[in-house]
């Protein structure tokens, strides 16, 4: 009996256990049928709205498909009217070009001559001055020449009395020393004025010049020279033997007083020579020394008595002048910046010329470029022209069928056309009347 219980119980504990896993499962079941018919609402809703959404997107696009077709109706319409108004603007256009190729065209031919003018005339105020240029330096050649022959006869009659002053010179210096210190400077003075030399121009006195060992020098006289060179004159040759010769009563005093006389030259040629002149000036100066001895005489008789002289000073580069002799030194000095003056003239001129040249060849290209472009003007005139009077549906003949068809105008076109083509259109618009009347 017990055991039937505890079988029972048993029984029913495992059927409790089967139903409570029925129930749970069939609670879950339930739970998952819900949830499923809410997703299907949810899914029912999404679709009726995505219907509405299709619907009104068919509606916007047919709306857009309307729009799209007027805009393209209202733009043909534009593209038309923009066609014809690019007619009436290029009829216009060509109408002011005309206008403003034949202003152009008269205001050319009626300036042309007046910009001609006004090129020419500097290249004419260049030729004349290029003229006078030419004349000036010819006249100076000629007047220069004729100078030239003037002051050399000139020269000689200077040279004679200048002897004859230094003749009568040593006869004053007998009895005085200062005199004849001062003489010899007033004397080179006056030659260089003489040659036409211009002080502190031409040559300058006393210039104080300081040599390798910084001493102090000052030569008498520094010439200057075309080509930017120099030479030194000195005139401190002693006279005093000279003067003691002069006065010497016997021929035993007179022989040594010029023996004195010749020494004291031989002492101041080696006297310059030491002292380097030439080297004070450097490039600029030539490579000798001037000695200007003041009394002619005084140069004669040594000479006279010893003609080595001039090779003794020759080879120390030193060179013996008088009154006489570096007067036309002086000259042809004065003649050589004379000639300097005028080369300078002559470069002006060659400048002057070039430029000028120059300037004409550029004005050739000029007026070559404007023979082209009236050329090229004359083309595009012709051609405008041609296509307002004349060739097939020319504007002059259609213009004036406007005006025989009524339309109004206040002016007469002053222009020859094509009257030909006035025909051909007078015809072809009959044409076309007659094709109106069949169809009405």
């Amino acid at each position: 009996m017990l055991y039937g219980i505890i079988a029972l119980a048993v029984l029913l504990c495992l059927c409790g256990g089967a139903l409570i896993a029925a129930i749970n499962k069939n609670t879950r079941v339930m739970v998952l049928n819900d949830e499923l018919e809410r997703q299907l609402d949810d899914i029912c809703r999404a679709k009726k709205q995505q219907d509405n959404e299709n619907y009104r997107l068919s509606a916007e696009n047919m709306r857009l498909q309307t729009l799209l077709q007027a805009q393209r109706q209202h733009m043909q319409e534009r593209l038309q009217d923009i066609e014809n108004n690019k007619k009436d603007l290029e009829l216009k256009f060509r109408d002011i070009s005309n206008e403003i190729l034949n202003v152009q065209s008269r205001r050319l031919n009626e300036s042309q001559s007046q910009v001609l003018s006004a090129v020419l005339s500097p290249f004419r105020d260049q030729l004349k001055a290029f003229r006078d240029e030419v004349s000036k330096a010819n006249t100076e050649s000629i007047r220069n020449k004729t100078s030239f022959d003037e002051q050399f006869k000139k020269l000689i009659d200077m040279n004679n009395s200048l002897s004859q002053d230094a003749q009568n010179l040593t006869n004053a210096l007998r009895g005085s020393k200062k005199m004849q210190g001062d003489w010899g400077e007033i004397e080179l003075n006056r030659i260089l004025e003489v040659a036409g030399l211009q002080k502190n121009i031409d040559y300058f006195t006393q210039e104080n010049f300081k040599n390798e060992n910084n001493q102090n020098l000052r030569p008498d006289v520094v010439v200057r020279l075309p080509n930017n060179r120099s030479v030194i004159v000195d005139s401190k040759v002693s006279m005093n033997d000279y003067i003691s010769y002069v006065n010497a009563e016997d021929e035993t005093a007179k022989a040594a007083a010029l023996q004195r006389h010749i020494q004291c030259i031989r002492n101041h040629i080696d006297e310059l020579s030491g002292k380097e002149y030439q080297k004070l000036l450097k490039e600029e100066s030539l490579d000798y020394v001037v000695i200007f001895i003041p009394i002619e005489s005084a140069f004669v008789e040594a000479i006279k008595k010893d003609d080595s002289l001039y090779d003794y000073a020759y080879k120390k580069n030193v060179a013996l002048t008088t009154p006489s002799s570096l007067l036309p030194i002086l000259r042809t000095v004065e003649n050589l910046w004379q000639i300097e003056t005028r080369n300078k003239y002559v470069q002006k001129i060659a400048e002057v010329g070039g430029s000028l040249y120059d300037k004409l060849a550029n004005f050739v290209d000029d007026m070559q470029k404007i023979d082209k472009a009236l050329d090229a003007a004359r083309t595009n005139y012709d051609t405008a022209i041609s296509k307002l009077a004349s060739g097939k549906g020319n504007a002059l003949s259609l213009a004036n069928r406007l005006k025989e068809y009524g339309a109004k105008a206040n002016k007469q076109i002053g222009m020859d056309y094509d009257e030909n083509e006035v025909l051909k259109i007078s015809d072809n618009s009959n044409d076309v009347n007659n094709s109106e009347e069949k169809a009405s």
